[in-house]
């Protein structure tokens, strides 16, 4: 169902100060529809800020070229610097567990709160909400957003959203890809979005200990439940052994799924501050946010994600007996 983004508008006309965040670990659907948002609320006349609870990782770099839009809370801002801000907007998620270290500072914030998001999983964080669950990107809702508010998409802005779709689609591969999806991508290409540099700049420059890191992963991947069940781990020591960072892990659940028979994928890696976050994949029609939502997670019913407190061996039990029991239920 169209959003109705009058709500938006009127915020717009209230206010001048925006914040602009997003979930913790942003993938590119969280950082291009940051870009897109902030060039929209800046073409508005609109004073910015981009602050998010994770570092950007390497790969997305391209989309903040001279290093002065993406911000790390509790590194280079801290929650006293953004005391003039008016308005939050937060994109590309609908739970408190996904704000990682900005949590307390969202939930004491004075002003309101906007959600854009695409999610169906959705906690009550005292926002309004700009939903559409059937939208394949976050991205491609701030699209919309720009043109309901008529505002031109630049090339920076249209990079941005590109990015965003592309990688919540699989790079357009995933069963969300829609006539619909193809005619937006067409119209930023036509803003000046670069695709084919795009591409290259996320697939095309991987560091040396990611591809480490992923050969190890694949060397050590495992089935279960009959095979209907592919899954891989990564620990903390995996990471510094091969030289890597915790964003070199994104995408690789995709491999999960790639194996001919396996239905439902899952990546357990292990968190710096303890616990395991857990990513699902399914192939079969199978709906992993709920199974993510057993253990406090959400997202969409072909991906979705969780983290689990206890340690590693005891979160990929755990995760696999929801699994067995959603599949068996499912039959």
């Amino acid at each position: 169902m169209p959003i109705d983004w009058s709500p938006l508008a009127a915020i717009l006309e209230k206010h001048e100060r925006f914040l602009v965040t997003t979930h913790v670990r942003p993938d590119g659907d969280a950082l291009g529809s940051e870009v897109g948002m902030a060039g929209l609320l800046r073409a508005k006349g609109k004073d910015v800020r981009v602050v998010n609870s994770s570092r950007t990782p390497p790969r997305y770099d391209f989309l903040d070229e001279d290093g002065t839009l993406f911000r790390h809370f509790g590194g280079d801002v801290q929650a006293s610097d953004l005391a003039d801000r008016e308005v939050l907007v937060i994109l590309d998620l609908s739970a408190w567990s996904q704000l990682g270290d900005m949590v307390d500072f969202v939930r004491s914030f004075p002003g309101p709160r906007v959600v854009i998001d695409h999610h169906v999983s959705q906690d009550d964080l005292g926002a309004t909400f700009l939903k559409d669950v059937t939208a394949e990107a976050t991205g491609t809702l701030v699209a919309r957003a720009a043109r309901a508010l008529q505002v031109p998409i630049t090339p920076s802005m249209a990079n941005g959203l590109l990015t965003a779709i592309a990688m919540d689609t699989g790079w357009f591969r995933h069963p969300n890809t829609r006539p619909s999806t193809l005619r937006e991508v067409a119209d930023l290409v036509e803003s000046g979005a670069e695709i084919h540099l795009i591409y290259q700049r996320i697939f095309e420059r991987n560091t040396l200990g990611r591809l480490r890191l992923m050969g190890e992963m694949l060397a050590g991947l495992r089935t279960a439940l009959e095979g209907r069940v592919s899954y891989a781990t990564i620990t903390r020591e995996d990471l510094s052994r091969n030289g890597a960072i915790p964003q070199d892990t994104e995408d690789l659940v995709d491999y999960t799924v790639s194996v001919e028979g396996v239905e439902v994928g899952l990546l357990f890696i292990e968190q710096a501050r303890g616990g395991v976050k857990v990513s699902l994949r399914s192939r079969n029609g199978l709906d992993v946010a709920r199974v993510a939502a057993v253990f406090g997670g959400g997202g969409h019913k072909a991906a979705a994600g969780a983290t689990l407190p206890e340690p590693l061996e005891s979160a990929v039990a755990a995760v696999l007996a929801a699994v067995r029991q959603a599949l068996e239920t499912s039959v």
